[in-house]
């Protein structure tokens, strides 16, 4: 790894198999940089060698967290959630994060380097519309009609098996189509269907960073990254940050059983419809993640126990982030692009 900056790469995991494969596949672009896995076991089930490997399970959860360890899910890769604050705590440039299914694409290299140059490329947004069809009319500024914001999350994508929900990738097996991606910044005010198998953010971003209450213990599952990733592009155009999405892609193997998905994405299809609109009414005033979090749980006024639920996990996420430090990472809002309501 390149020496101009720190990184963390965070792995959540229940299968010993995927694991080891991961480790070897990824060995060399990740022998000088910390490797967390979290196991979704309430004890280590298998060994991990390696001098850059953090091995947590259940049991470091409780013992860490105590009475908050509820607010990080268990059977769900949500679990991760744990291994951000981890990561947060060695206080990285960038934290990475992948699923266990995901290997490095044949013959390339510089995989974090690539996320780096990435978060380091300025989002680029339209900021100004014609009035007119093929004439353009007074008041348009002849060069400066893009926003220019810096990027705090790069969502990178995957050659392969791409992330399709459990009904389109059943239709997909009957009637395939190639799938394509562009590098492209999602523009302001705009949403986007973040999925946890390869992202990189800057650590500041951890405390408004947070996968929900998902699994087998709540009303819904397999959601956990889109709602995340709804909140925080929210928080973020407010902020005056942009997210990135492309590259640096991965080969994604897809572990997982569409019948099973199936199963777990079918409560949550309903709410998803409308979530986004719930949250995209909420009116931020803070100036730091912390605050725009917090404003944001308030703001989710949904009726029913996971709902309540959720709101009080996600306001007491922020403060367990403060305790590994989090005043020094939160940072003042850009003041030009930023999104005001």
């Amino acid at each position: 790894m390149d020496s101009e900056f720190k990184a963390v790469v965070v792995v959540p995991t229940i299968r010993e198999s995927s694991i080891r494969e991961f480790l070897m596949a990824w060995g060399n672009e990740f022998r000088d940089v910390t490797l967390i896995v979290v196991e979704d076991n309430p004890e280590k089930s298998f060994e991990i060698s390696g001098g850059n490997v953090e091995h947590y399970s259940w049991r470091d959860i409780d013992d860490e967290l105590g009475e908050n360890a509820w607010i990080i899910p268990r059977r769900t890769d949500c679990i991760r959630s744990y291994g951000y604050l981890k990561a947060y705590q060695r206080k990285p440039d960038m934290i990475v994060t992948l699923d266990d299914d995901c290997l490095p694409l044949d013959g390339r290299v510089g995989f974090l380097r690539d996320h780096w140059s990435r978060l380091n490329h300025e989002g680029v947004t339209v900021a100004w519309t014609s009035t007119l069809e093929g004439t353009v009319p007074r008041g348009v500024p002849y060069y400066r009609k893009d926003r220019k914001l810096p990027c705090i999350l790069n969502h990178g994508l995957w050659d392969s098996v791409p992330d399709l929900d459990a009904p389109t990738q059943l239709l997909q097996s009957r009637y395939p189509r190639d799938v394509n991606w562009i590098e492209r910044t999602i523009p302001l005010g705009t949403y986007f269907p973040m999925c946890g198998m390869n992202i990189a953010f800057r650590p500041e971003v951890v405390p408004a960073f947070y996968f929900l209450l998902m699994g087998s213990s709540y009303e819904y599952d397999r959601f956990g990254d889109i709602w995340s990733g709804i909140i925080l592009k929210k928080i973020a155009d407010h902020l005056g940050y942009c997210i990135n999405t492309g590259s640096p892609a991965v080969t994604h193997l897809r572990a997982s059983s569409v019948w099973a998905n199936l199963k777990k994405e079918a409560p949550g299809l309903e709410a998803n419809e409308t979530l986004w609109t719930v949250i995209d009414r909420v009116l931020l005033t803070g100036t730091s993640f912390t605050e725009c979090y917090k404003e944001t749980a308030c703001g989710l006024n949904l009726k029913g126990a996971y709902w309540d639920q959720l709101r009080r996990a996600m306001l007491l996420w922020p403060d367990v982030v403060a305790q590994y430090g989090c005043e020094e990472w939160c940072t003042q809002p850009v003041e030009t692009g930023a999104l005001s309501q």
